[in-house]
């Protein structure tokens, strides 16, 4: 898959420690390090071309809860995006979403929704054990889908979904929203293309949060509907909710998937009648080698969420939390970009981090731009990871342009997330064949 960026920088929040000096402004990094960024280009050029059309969309919603309302809310944005239809079985829900499309019709059962002849397309963010059948299904009747991560709730589930998308010729994009993000997107090309780390050996990531992950019922609910994620036979916990994220980010990252799993998780802390892990700590094996070490915490927030790339020349870290920070190990050659920081400062153990302009950005086909030098806003100032998902789903529709987490993104996240359970539950090292990815 191509990367895309189109402001080409990592936003930074300030660190206090200096064991996290940090650097921003990777687009002039990227000017100096005379980057051609030929892919970025491509997409760039895409996204300029979906733009331009914006032949009206008509589409459906299939759950429109807390996550399904956010969803909609973005796809609303996209110019030419119409909602004819929404559907969810809890008639809050389903009030609250009908009053932000207006001329939409509202469904309780979501298969006349699909007999309808004008959708073309169909966003599905119901709780994570009943995608596999609405994707299929929409799928088979001819509709475009866009699927909440995880993909599903099993690996044969998650295969059925890919082996109908692949028969249908429709796109289906998974809400690994990350792919979409240009933090992320820059992230990748300063690991593959800068190589600002060497052959990376490791990569750590986690998402820590201080919570029940519990919420009120309310009177005219149950609390298997309202708190599904606490429950075994309908979730599949921290891995699938939080963790596929970061692993789908390190696959892509990485140009592989998982080949081998060990973990220990528990319900330790909230004593509250759920049946999924509160903690999980995993090891995921690459065949290249690399170790993925994953945690995700529910009584303790420290450090928040981030991906962490480490390589013999030097350390990336990922977030949306606080953007990107790079540190150069001691024993690497100094790069051309590294001579003229803003603000050099020195880190913990010899490590130099460098703090520059975090407004910095590189206009494509500009040269000479200096290392900190602003020379424009991006295009796309102000738009968070989710709208520009909602965007590349319906490029993907109106122009054909390529999917930017397709099902063998999805099918490698879910692989991961439901072996790594396996492993926690079996407290034994799961091998993850070949076999797991194909359909």
């Amino acid at each position: 898959m191509a990367p895309e960026d189109t402001r080409h920088e990592i936003m930074l929040a300030p660190s206090g420690a200096t064991r996290r000096e940090v650097i921003a402004g990777s687009a002039a990094i990227a000017a100096a390090l005379g980057l051609t960024y030929e892919a970025t280009a491509q997409v760039q050029q895409r996204r300029a071309d979906a733009a331009k059309e914006t032949r009206p969309v008509k589409c459906a919603f299939i759950g429109v809860g807390s996550q399904g309302t956010h969803d909609l809310k973005r796809a609303l944005s996209v110019p030419g995006v119409q909602f004819v239809a929404l559907c969810d079985i809890y008639q809050p829900n389903l009030e609250r979403a009908l009053a932000l499309t207006p001329g939409a019709k509202g469904y309780k059962d979501y298969r006349p929704v699909l007999d309808r002849k004008d959708v073309e397309a169909v966003l599905i963010a119901t709780p994570l054990f009943a995608h596999a059948q609405i994707a299929v299904d929409a799928l088979k009747a001819g509709k475009h889908v866009f699927c909440e991560k995880m993909m599903a709730y099993s690996i044969e589930d998650a295969k059925r979904m890919a082996k109908a998308a692949v028969a249908s010729k429709h796109v289906l994009q998974i809400g690994h929203q990350r792919r979409s993000n240009l933090i992320y997107n820059h992230g990748w090309e300063m690991i593959n293309k800068a190589k600002v780390c060497g052959k990376v050996t490791h990569v750590r990531a986690q998402w820590n949060r201080n919570g029940s992950w519990r919420r009120p019922v309310p009177k005219d609910t149950t609390d298997r509907h309202w708190n599904w994620r606490l429950y075994k036979d309908l979730s599949q916990g921290l891995m699938a909710e939080l963790g596929t994220h970061q692993i789908h980010v390190a696959n892509w990252y990485l140009g592989e998937a998982p080949s081998a799993v060990v973990g220990i998780g528990g319900i330790n802390y909230w004593k509250d009648g759920r049946t999924v892990f509160d903690n999980v700590e995993v090891i995921f094996e690459y065949p290249s080698g690399v170790k993925l070490n994953y945690t995700s915490l529910t009584t303790n927030q420290y450090d928040g969420f981030y991906e962490q790339f480490m390589g013999k020349d030097g350390t990336l870290i990922v977030s949306q939390q606080t953007g990107g920070q790079y540190f150069k190990e001691p024993t690497a050659e100094g790069e051309a970009w590294m001579k003229d920081p803003v603000n050099k400062q020195e880190g913990a153990r010899g490590q130099t981090g460098l703090k520059l302009d975090p407004e910095a950005t590189k206009k494509l086909g500009v040269t000479g731009t200096r290392v900190g030098q602003k020379v424009i806003q991006g295009d796309v100032s102000g738009k968070d990871d989710y709208l520009l998902e909602m965007e590349d789903f319906f490029a993907s529709i109106r122009v054909g342009a390529p999917v930017m987490c397709d099902w063998r993104d999805g099918l490698r996240a879910c692989v991961a997330a439901v072996r790594a359970n396996e492993a926690m539950t079996k407290k034994t090292r799961i091998e993850i064949p070949k076999t797991d990815y194909t359909i």
